[in-house]
């Protein structure tokens, strides 16, 4: 019976030590170190692990794991829970607006995504400003050949070959003052598009993915990315693949007190 129990005890911790982990690391102010970025992007499946989990220790009376899985519980309640309640400050856009701006963001996969479907996209969701990450010669010609210059005249690309590095901007309205993030290991380009005589920029963003052993570079291009866009004065977009959430400091410092998350705005839970 001790046998039992003990086995019971070890099975627990043994599932337990990932999820408490996740909370340690999403709890950090800080994600500049191996593993965190990772462990802290697991954050929205094990806020669904703890709930059963803590309720199993609960029952089975290991109280230290249960303290702990409980005030992981309220963390992950307390970080998941802005995405599914709107802020007050949140408004439903008009499409009628000459203030509203609509915009579609895409990760085409080393250009391996169907250009059809992304211009039908564009067409059928009155898309005005697109932003396409790992965008290569080929499928920027894929886009033109399906119709995208028809939807969308104007373009700012920087396009890659064989690489995630391109990028690149569409839009139904001139793109000016055209500029490119420097110093970035993928391209960022980003412009200008006048939206209700409002000049607002837009930028592609794609910082260097969090890979184990390129921590820095993803630490130090989300900070330049961040110093560069508060910088500007102007009322701004930025669509992209972050290679980041809303968990990671990083990007929650790229917020800042100034840019909204969408999803976060949309109040729809996680996406």
């Amino acid at each position: 019976m001790r046998f039992v129990h003990g086995f019971i005890t070890f099975v627990l911790w043994v599932i337990a030590i990932p999820v408490l982990l996740v909370a340690l690391a999403r709890a950090i102010p800080f994600d500049g170190a191996v593993v965190l970025p990772q462990l802290v992007a697991f954050t929205p499946w094990a806020t669904l692990l703890t709930l059963p989990l803590l309720i199993v220790t609960l029952f089975s009376r290991r109280w230290v794991l249960t303290v702990l899985l409980a005030a992981s519980l309220a963390g992950f309640v307390y970080w998941m829970a802005p995405f599914f309640v709107p802020p007050d400050t949140s408004t439903t856009a008009d499409p009628a607006d000459p203030g509203t701006l609509r915009v579609m963001t895409v990760n085409v996969l080393y250009g391996q995504a169907d250009a059809e479907s992304v211009v039908e996209l564009v067409s059928t969701q009155h898309v005005e400003v697109l932003s396409v990450q790992e965008l290569t010669p080929a499928f920027e010609q894929a886009l033109a050949d399906a119709g995208l210059d028809d939807l969308l005249a104007h373009s700012f690309t920087v396009p890659a070959e064989d690489s995630p590095a391109g990028s690149g901007l569409w839009s139904s309205m001139p793109l000016t003052d055209q500029e490119q993030l420097s110093g970035t290991t993928f391209a960022m380009p980003s412009a200008l598009v006048d939206v209700g005589d409002t000049e607002v920029r837009v930028t592609a963003v794609h910082p260097y993915p969090p890979m184990p052993t390129e921590i820095a570079t993803w630490h130090t291009e989300l900070g330049e990315l961040t110093e560069h866009v508060h910088a500007e004065s102007a009322p701004q977009i930025l669509a992209g693949d972050f290679n980041a959430t809303y968990d990671h400091a990083s990007f929650r410092e790229l917020l800042g007190s100034r840019f909204s998350d969408a999803t976060r705005e949309w109040g729809a839970g996680r996406r």
